[in-house]
């Protein structure tokens, strides 16, 4: 794999206006035969998180020429959406999938029979969280650890707790914008986790992914349930609008000893400067980079090697606090570029 300072030099900005990223042409293989993957994911245009994908699996496709690769999504997401776009890759007959597991039940039936006729599968972003003699048998998932992403960085806000820095949590939220996605469930489990043992109560709230209704959703949470001090939204784009109920409520939102405290997820521009400007306490990264990297590399040596890696490999969390945020910040910024950055920083 390519060193931390490699990737960031080597990626160069892509377009994100279309629903279908497929990477350049590249030469053939000496064989003549060019394999052919494709990325299913439920990150689109729309999330600044397929910019790390896409970036990443240009840089694979310098590496592997022989390779044609292909990034599928929608911005309008519903599983519905996703699995009928995974059921449409898989009539391709294509030499791989990397998909999100987002929902195992739903995703269980297309992927046993791609795999059953012989399309290895590498799940990446979201796995199948269930036992591994019951989960689907794909070669292997790369990605965060979304049930440890909760609980680390639940631990990091009680770490504060005991530095002063913010209050201790009386009752806590857990904002989602997609009440069927099990990588958000898991977040929200691993945070319930560690605040419930801290002695909070801790509630979970559907509040969509529109804006307008997600802010009246949170506004009626927080008027019936005043003992909330903490907001844990486990999208980084909610957090200003979270951030943003809670100011408008006068409930001093901001990183200190009054009020609500916020928590939230991802290396985004709009996470990173949430910390940095005192609106979240604390974000995480899950290595997206290697997220769109890796599952096309294990795809290749499955294929071309029969290797298959023994346990799932984890790319994060790692936490973002205010100490690390301006060397984030900095790390973004070369990769998404500074209008970019900029733009996707809605605080």
């Amino acid at each position: 794999m390519m060193t931390f300072k490699g990737w960031i030099l080597a990626a160069t900005a892509l377009a994100t206006t279309a629903l279908t990223a497929t990477l350049p042409d590249a030469a053939m293989a000496q064989d003549g035969e060019k394999l052919r993957f494709v990325v299913v994911s439920h990150i689109g245009s729309n999330d600044p998180n397929m910019n790390w994908l896409t970036m990443a699996m240009e840089e694979f496709g310098k590496k592997y020429p022989d390779v044609e690769a292909e990034y599928i999504s929608t911005n309008n997401y519903s599983i519905q959406e996703h699995v009928r776009l995974l059921e449409q890759a898989i009539a391709t007959r294509p030499d791989g999938i990397a998909v999100p597991v987002v929902s195992p039940d739903a995703f269980e039936g297309p992927l046993r029979r791609a795999i059953d006729s012989g399309i290895p599968v590498v799940a990446f972003n979201i796995a199948d969280g269930r036992p591994e003699s019951e989960r689907i048998p794909y070669v292997t998932y790369v990605g965060g650890d979304e049930l440890l992403t909760g609980r680390k960085l639940g631990e990091y806000a009680l770490s504060q707790v005991e530095a002063g820095v913010v209050p201790a949590p009386t009752r806590v939220v857990c904002a989602s914008h997609d009440s069927a996605h099990e990588g958000l469930k898991k977040r929200c489990a691993g945070m319930r986790e560690v605040m419930e043992a801290a002695g909070a109560k801790f509630d979970e709230l559907f509040i969509g992914a529109e804006p307008a209704t997600a802010r009246n959703t949170l506004q009626s949470y927080l008027s019936a349930n005043t003992d909330t001090n903490y907001i844990f939204t486990v999208a980084g784009w909610s957090a200003p609008w979270a951030w943003g109920v809670a100011n408008e409520m006068g409930l001093s939102p901001d990183v200190d000893m009054e009020g609500v405290t916020v928590l939230t997820v991802d290396e985004g521009p709009v996470s990173i400067e949430g910390v940095r400007q005192g609106h979240v306490l604390a974000t995480n990264s899950q290595g997206f980079w290697l997220q769109g990297y890796a599952p096309l590399e294990w795809l290749y040596w499955n294929v071309k090697h029969g290797y298959a890696p023994q346990q799932d490999i984890l790319t994060g969390p790692i936490i973002i606090t205010k100490e690390n945020a301006d060397k984030w910040s900095d790390l973004v910024r070369s990769v998404f570029g500074e209008e970019a950055y900029n733009q996707q920083n809605t605080w």
